[in-house]
Parts: C-alpha cells; structure tokens; sequence
C-alpha cells in the first residue's frame, strides 16, 4: 500500500504541474539537471557524453526502534538482558565516478562506480569501546535512461539498470573478540550486496523561465542469493525537487525523499555464533529495514563560457524529517552530496 500510495502522488505530480507551452526544456541552465543528490535525473542529445564525480558522507549516530531513539545502555542491558555489543557511529564516505553517453537522442547508457570507506565505532556492555572500518570498491552500476515523452517545458524518462556485485561482502577487521585475527564485519560493513539487482524507475522533469521541478521513484530489486546465503532487503525510493534560478549561472533547489526498505533474507553462517551469544544487533537479519523520510537543499552553479563550458558545480544538504527503523539500529544524523559534473 504504501508503494502504491507514492506511485499516486508522482502521477499526481505529473498532471497537476502546469505547462508552458511556448517554452522547451533545457539542460543549458543552472537547474538544468536535478539536485546533485539525485542520479539517473536527465538524458542528452545524441553523440554527447558526461563525466561527473560525486562526494557523499552520510553520519549515523545512535540507536532506534521504531520511531524512538535509544540509549546505550538499553542496547546493552548491564544485567545481560540485551545485547553485549552496541554501535554507536557510523561515518559513511563514497566517492562516485560516473559516465554517460548518448548513443541517440531518446537513449542514454549511464555507468557508476563507487567507492566506499565505512566506520563504526561500539561500546561494550564492560565499557570498552572499539572501531572497525572496511573500504573500497563497491556495486558497480550500468543503467539506460529511455525518453519516452516530451512535451514543451517537460519530459519522462524511464529508468532501467543494473547492479553488479562487484562490492566485497567478506570485508573483516580485528575486534576484541577476534584479537588478533580478523573476522568477517556485520551486514552494515560490507561493501556491496553479493546479488545482481534490477534497479527500474520513471522520471518526471519540467521547467519555466525560472523555475524547475521533477520528481522521480526508483526501486532496488534483489536477484537470488548471494555465497554467503542472504539476500539484503528490495529498496524503494520517492524524491521530488523544485529549483529557483538565482541567476543565469546559480540556482537553488529545495527536496524532499522518502526511502523505505527491507529486513535481510537468509543469514550468513559467519555470524551464527555472534547471534547466539547476541553480541550485536548489526548481525541480526530482522533488525536491517526501515524507513525515512528526509529534506534537503541545494546549490547548483553552472560555467557559461571558456573551456569549462558546461561544468556544473553542486553541493546538497540532507536531514532526515522522520525515521521508522526495525532496531535497535543505527539512525541517520545528517549527509551531504557535493560534486561535479562536465559534458562534451
């Protein structure tokens, strides 16, 4: 129902936007192309391509069930009620190198790969404190974007594409309770999904002289079982934007983002002890999904001449609004996208 629901507010968004029939979109402008924090947002001309780079640190700080927020020391219960371990910040750095090109003008192939540096750092129920930290390449991602209208200042794209598990999900590091050998990081250290993933979606763009607007839906779909016997939760995803030309080369843009996604299916047999003995929440499959919705502003500069032409400069701010975790888990505190991109 709930998928449901955002699919009627983007068709809804769709037909009530108003439309200038004497203008035509264009990417040639500052709110060309949506929020930074947005990907897989346009299309382009035949015969041109687009590098872009992309920098995103996501800070996760404290623990949550539901809607409430958790102490420490109701994750781990002095009297052994609970759990022994508890995380308690998660600092999340990926780099994101992407290309596009445009072998017509209704398609668009688009290739992303990232990289990734994650830490976490826990307490213990004796009140020890440690860090684990894993990185380095993670899913690579090929996508095809298809125009399938276009009408004066607006225009839909569909979104198709595929996640290769090109991520490590054995990443380790030592802990207390491995010293001095390393053993295999919970679910949330690992660096990709293990499973080939479908990633379909529909985009929606519109422009007037000086604004713009889109929204877009996508939706992370998980194919079979990856080596390590579990299947990470299907995701999916609503954001819709509006941007203000500031002047010919700024703009600034206002988003809102609501995600949901699911429990792990299946477990790996590394983490069977672990469970047992309830060390830490991070190893328990039904303690993985959820939900949020965030807010976010932007600025988005665009270069009008010289040889940077075309170059866009953009950073975005995000804030979750409202969050539902299956926890006790990690809550998101804040994150921000900054990046460029240069077509030719």
């Amino acid at each position: 129902m709930r998928y449901l629901t955002y699919v009627l507010v983007f068709s809804l968004f769709v037909l009530i936007n108003p439309v200038d029939a004497l203008a035509q979109w264009t990417s040639g402008r500052p709110d060309g192309h949506a929020p930074i924090g947005v990907m897989g947002d346009h299309t382009h001309g035949a015969g041109e391509f687009m590098l872009s780079y992309r920098y995103m640190y996501m800070n996760m700080d404290g623990n949550r069930d539901g809607t409430d927020g958790l102490s420490t020391d109701e994750v781990v219960d002095p009297n052994g009620q609970n759990f022994v371990i508890a995380p308690v910040n998660m600092p999340m750095g990926m780099h994101m190198f992407g290309m596009m090109y445009a072998p017509t003008n209704e398609l668009t192939l688009m290739a992303m790969v990232p990289v990734i540096s994650l830490e976490m750092d826990h307490v213990t129920r004796a009140g020890g404190a440690f860090t684990t930290s894993s990185s380095g390449v993670g899913d690579i991602k090929l996508s095809g974007l298809y125009k399938i209208a276009s009408f004066g200042n607006s225009r839909v794209h569909l979104n198709a594409g595929v996640s290769f598990p090109t991520g490590s999900i054995k990443a380790s590091d030592v802990t207390p309770a491995s010293a001095p050998n390393a053993s295999q990081l919970p679910y949330p250290m690992q660096l990709g999904s293990g499973t080939v993933d479908l990633m379909p979606g529909i985009t929606y763009l519109g422009q007037t002289p000086d604004w713009s607007w889109g929204a877009q839906a996508k939706g992370v779909v998980r194919l079979g079982e990856n080596d390590q016997d579990y299947t990470l939760g299907n995701r999916f995803l609503f954001t819709t934007w509006g941007a203000r030309k500031l002047t010919p080369w700024i703009s600034a843009s206002a988003r809102i983002e609501a995600t949901n996604w699911g429990d792990i299916d299946g477990a790996s047999p590394a983490y069977a002890g672990a469970v047992n003995m309830r060390m830490v929440p991070t190893v328990f499959t039904e303690l993985r999904g959820g939900s949020r919705v965030d807010a976010a502003l932007g600025l988005n500069t665009y270069v009008l001449g010289g040889p940077l032409y075309g170059l866009r400069l953009a950073v975005e701010g995000v804030v979750p609004v409202s969050q539902n975790l299956n926890g006790p888990q990690l809550e998101t505190d804040w994150q921000i996208v900054a990046g460029l991109q240069f077509a030719f």
